[in-house]
């Protein structure tokens, strides 16, 4: 056990370390959603990742991504891995740099018991949503997260083991762009279901 590891024994019973480092949690998406979602659950402990994601950092990412100014044109998986090592040098974490697509999405993100979908397309978000869904106990998904502009609450809604957790209804690509409160928000919250349902604390659904 690392000194990372110890201090979280500080917060948590050896038990609840013990199970959360058990899960295997996969995260399609390295941006707004993604890599600040992978950066909270490695703070609470998770400690096996398959992230997938085909981009490099852009100056616009900066707003609300975990990346700096000089890594500008870096692959986002492989800065991912480096920053949550950084954090955790005994993490078990897999990335691909691919374009994940329904017909590759069976090699990748096996066995995982969370999924965590954090595209930032609609389309594609459908699509991960729609194969994976009866693959993991439990996937759950950023939906709608305004950033200037119409502001409607933040709501989580349970449709069987998926998890939608944002406003549900808003679109960057229709006038919201994304900024950094509602996003990191958006995934504060999505890594606190993976917790709480990993712990057996109770959650709430609207």
């Amino acid at each position: 056990m690392n000194e990372f590891e110890k201090g979280l024994l500080r917060y948590l019973t050896p038990e609840q370390l013990a199970l959360i480092q058990s899960k295997r949690i996969g995260i399609g998406g390295a941006g707004g959603l993604g890599s600040n979602t992978a950066m909270i659950l490695v703070r609470s402990g998770f400690k096996h990742f398959e992230i997938i994601d085909q981009d490099v950092i852009d100056a616009s990412n900066l707003n609300r991504q975990q990346y700096f100014l000089n890594e500008i044109g870096l692959d986002k998986v492989a800065v991912t891995q480096k920053r949550l090592l950084d954090i955790n040098p005994d993490l078990d974490i897999t990335v691909y740099k691919i374009k994940w697509t329904p017909d590759n999405g069976s090699q990748y993100l096996r066995n995982c018991d969370f999924i965590v979908e954090a595209f930032d397309n609609a389309e594609w978000k459908h699509k991960f949503v729609d194969f994976y869904h009866d693959k993991t106990p439990c996937l759950v998904s950023g939906v709608g997260m305004a950033g200037l502009l119409e502001k409607r609450p933040m709501a989580v809604k349970k449709a069987g083991n998926i998890y939608f957790v944002g406003d549900l209804s808003t679109d960057s690509a229709l006038g919201h762009p994304p900024m950094a409160p509602r996003v990191t928000g958006c995934a504060a919250k999505m890594s606190e279901i993976v917790l709480d349902l990993t712990i057996g604390v109770a959650m709430h659904s609207s």
